[in-house]
């Protein structure tokens, strides 16, 4: 009988809340990658800190951004938490523009790179030179690592890391894909399951049924690799193990890769990829990339990452500025309807200020 400690928990675990006031001038100062960090404190059964980064963590926007991060300290688990983090503006309330809600699977940190613009911080939330960042956090799954003292000798596995290592591995594959001259093995059995365009090809009535080596066009190798993982764990992929995997030159921040796969979950009708991809692309929106993500998001069926594209646009501070886009302007040639779409959220929004 196994271990009653090793058992699986898919219930609520715990909660928990944490709120710091961040005292601007001493801290606006701070370069890029530098933070501080609140104490630790408890949700869930865990110990957890957060960082705050007053110029950003990523030096290609040149301070532009304020960031955080939210990290779980507790190194034997896998800790699947949703959580909420904001600001609290001058009148003490949270905004919906910087409000971040959303599930995640924690090992160690979940980084917020362009959380908010300094500009934005510092003309709607400090008050008598401090501000108040509020989170709170619902433990609601964690997952057990290999026990190493198992009194049987046999550890317990993860079934998405023994079909990891299967892709891996690529032990008895049965199909090809050939992308930009890359080739792609995998396992046809897997693939129909997963996906009812991939059960079409290669067990309906298609021609790809009795092919060996199916070309797929307009697609990176990087990309599809990346929509194999997820199909075989039912997770997303670490960017940098993709690259190790194969030979594209494809430009590979993440945001861009998720965009890319969720195109592809899109073809091949992967409601969960879609999914994930979304609630990942959610974290990039900001004035100068919301546009662009709402087109992708309407154009391959993304409901949950165009409604949270739209509800940032209909903030009057963030139309104001986004207004003023070339992406913006082009939009009314590209797709009248999603701009229409738009206005009428953004009226909406006016009426209930």
């Amino acid at each position: 009988m196994a271990s009653e400690s090793c058992k699986p928990i898919s219930t609520l675990i715990g909660r928990g809340s944490y709120q710091f006031k961040v005292q601007h001038s001493k801290t606006k100062n701070l370069g890029i990658g530098e933070f501080i960090a609140t104490p630790k404190f408890s949700a869930g059964g865990h110990k957890w800190i957060i960082k705050y980064y007053p110029q950003g963590y990523d030096a290609e926007k040149k301070g532009t951004y304020i960031s955080f991060s939210l990290e779980v300290l507790t190194s034997s688990r896998i800790v699947t938490a949703e959580y909420d983090l904001c600001l609290l503006n001058k009148y003490g309330r949270p905004t919906s523009a910087s409000w971040i809600k959303t599930v995640d699977t924690f090992e160690q940190s979940w980084y917020y790179s362009c959380f908010m613009t300094r500009s934005d911080l510092e003309s709607n939330y400090i008050k008598d030179d401090y501000f108040v960042v509020s989170c709170s956090i619902t433990v609601i799954n964690e997952t057990c690592d290999i026990l190493r003292s198992s009194s049987l000798g046999v550890f317990p596995h993860s079934l998405a890391e023994e079909f990891r290592v299967l892709l891996e591995r690529q032990e008895e594959t049965d199909v090809t894909f050939e992308l930009e001259g890359e080739i792609i093995s995998a396992h046809r059995l897997i693939l129909a399951c997963r996906s009812p365009v991939f059960r079409a090809e290669l067990f309906g009535s298609m021609v790809e049924t009795n092919c060996k080596c199916i070309k797929i066009d307009d697609m990176k190798p990087l990309v599809f690799r990346g929509m194999l993982h997820y199909m075989y764990t039912d997770s997303l992929p670490d960017i940098e193990d993709l690259v190790c995997g194969g030979t594209s030159d494809m430009n590979t921040s993440s945001t861009m890769l998720y965009q890319h796969l969720l195109v592809a979950a899109d073809r091949y009708e992967s409601d969960g990829l879609k999914a994930l991809c979304g609630m990942k692309l959610r974290k990039s929106i900001s004035i100068d990339t919301v546009v662009s993500l709402l087109a992708v998001a309407d154009q391959h069926n993304s409901d949950y990452l165009k409604e949270e594209c739209l509800e940032f646009i209909a903030e009057p501070k963030n139309f104001v500025k986004v207004a003023l886009t070339k992406e913006y302007a082009s939009l009314g040639n590209s797709c009248p309807s999603l701009l229409d779409e738009l206005r009428r959220k953004v009226e909406s929004a006016a009426k209930d200020k």
